[in-house]
């Protein structure tokens, strides 16, 4: 399996070379050699550790997270038969520390992966931390580097973050119905978890300080992404409650709708530096697809919120990444996901040029008025044959009271880029005493303070500040009609259903 990794990411080899599977299928007959169950060994536990690393990372089977599954019940069944020999603290063994450290790393880096597999496929986990007992392993600075891009500050923050955080959220989220309260609860102990700085620096010099980075990234944003994701559909999914700021999901729409920006943007980051060895974590770009999904439904069925105009510009730097990646042949697999990319993009551009000039928009049913309109109301009475969406009558709190301030202060920079992209537009009166003038989506008064010293948002650059052009309203038949593998009718997408959609690791 090491050879099998190694000639993956092995820059001197093309892309799609076929050593790689080699090695991947010679290691698994290896392994049919031996008598897992019989002969359990440290070696046989390390080899099945690859295994699923190479499967939920670099393949792009279709079936790997499947046979990643099955793989990690059967690894860790195997450690924990052999605990004494993998993870207990050898104090009466003679074993010598350095093996003692060996088996605590493995044993935690197993713990780590099976979280985060459990995370994304959204079932329990087959291990605990409360019911296991193994030391942390050491964390030494590397030698060969300046202390602060030393890899110690990644495997330690990952060891703990886990225990801490990633285990109580996929245990509540793995339970049949958790309170919202809890949920937000959760939310607020992820964000306000303590980051090493070092993963905070702002262009690093090493490579491997720059992998472990866009990693923490995607670890970090994907726990928040499935932790929200239920809700985030739910607010999006029916027209029987308006959704607006005050609607009681609107954080989770906006926890999704933050993630899934910076995921692209972090994969953005790592294409740029390093283009060949980013093309080959496949894992990143699947992440980009679930993100532009986010993005793209939130602006189909509620252009009208703040948030859009925003998402618009982040669905143009996803367009361009794997345009370049396509372009340059980087990526194989770029060019057989591109064009459904175009084609969901296209459909939210479409959409939201005829919400902005006033056009009908067919399927967009979501109602964002917070008072109630008598015709409505009577039209509801008669039984009408028309669809016509009952508005809900506004909350008496606001529903991000006990959100985390990131999330208040998200919707602020989402409304400051949305200036740039409609410079034409009358300025916005949210901030004004009386902030009736402005739509209930974009109100927020006053609006938070905002710290410009560290952006919330991704970098926004000139070339997708404006994807769109306004200089003509559209035709009453331009609505977009090409074809396009993911129905985003309402209806279409199931809260509980569309794991595979937005699935996020």
């Amino acid at each position: 399996m090491i050879l099998a990794i190694g000639s993956f990411v092995d820059l001197n080899r093309p892309a799609d070379s076929s050593a790689t599977e080699t090695y991947h299928m010679l290691s698994r007959a290896a392994l049919c050699e031996v008598s897992l169950l019989e002969d359990t060994t440290l070696d046989t536990i390390t080899a099945l550790y690859f295994e699923l690393w190479y499967l939920i990372v670099l393949s792009d089977n279709k079936k790997s997270f499947s046979e990643a599954w099955a793989i990690m019940g059967l690894a860790t069944k195997l450690a924990q038969s052999v605990s004494n020999l993998l993870y207990r603290n050898g104090v009466k063994s003679k074993v010598i520390p350095e093996e003692v450290e060996n088996r605590r790393s493995l044993f935690w880096e197993l713990l780590c992966l099976d979280s985060r597999l459990a995370l994304s496929v959204g079932r329990p986990p087959s291990m605990s931390v409360k019911h296991t007992d193994c030391s942390r392993p050491m964390y030494i600075p590397d030698s060969n580097c300046d202390y602060s891009e030393s890899s110690h500050h990644y495997q330690s923050w990952k060891h703990s973050f886990c225990a801490d955080c990633l285990y109580t959220v996929v245990d509540a989220i793995s339970q049949p119905a958790v309170e919202y309260s809890r949920i937000l609860e959760l939310d607020m102990q992820v964000r306000n978890y303590p980051t090493p700085e070092a993963l905070q620096l702002h262009n690093p010099r090493s490579r491997t300080m720059l992998l472990q980075q866009v990693s923490f990234t995607m670890t970090y944003e994907s726990v928040l992404l499935q932790l929200h994701r239920p809700y985030f559909m739910r607010a999006l999914s029916g027209p029987e409650e308006a959704f607006n700021k005050r609607h009681r999901y609107a954080p989770s729409v906006v926890a999704v709708w933050l993630g899934a920006l910076r995921m692209i943007a972090a994969a953005e980051t790592l294409y740029h530096r390093e283009p060949e060895l980013s093309a080959r974590l496949l894992g990143n770009w699947s992440n980009i697809c679930s993100a532009v999904v986010a993005i793209a439904l939130l602006v189909i069925r509620a252009p009208f919120t703040c948030l859009s105009p925003a998402g618009l510009q982040e669905l143009e730097r996803a367009r361009r990444l794997f345009k370049a990646a396509t372009k340059a042949g980087h990526c194989a697999r770029a060019p057989e996901v591109v064009h459904m990319l175009d084609t969901i993009i296209a459909k939210a551009n479409s959409i939201f040029r005829r919400w902005f000039f006033g056009q009908e928009v067919p399927h967009l049913v979501l109602r964002h008025e917070d008072e109630h309109d008598t015709f409505v109301d009577e039209l509801i009475k008669m039984n009408s044959n028309l669809f016509v969406p009952a508005p809900s009558p506004p909350p008496t709190d606001d529903s991000f009271k006990n959100a985390h301030t990131v999330l208040t202060h998200c919707i602020a920079e989402a409304h400051e880029r949305a200036k740039i992209m409609f410079p034409m537009r009358k300025p916005c009166k949210c901030s004004s005493p009386n902030p009736s003038d402005c739509p209930p989506s974009h109100s927020w008064s006053p609006p938070p303070p905002m710290n410009y010293s560290r952006p919330i948002l991704p970098y926004l650059y000139p070339e997708i500040a404006n994807p769109l052009g306004f200089d003509t309203a559209p035709s009453d038949n331009s609505l977009y009609k090409g074809p396009t593998s993911i129905n985003f009718e309402l209806g279409a997408l199931h809260p509980n259903t569309e794991q595979s959609w937005m699935g996020w690791f």
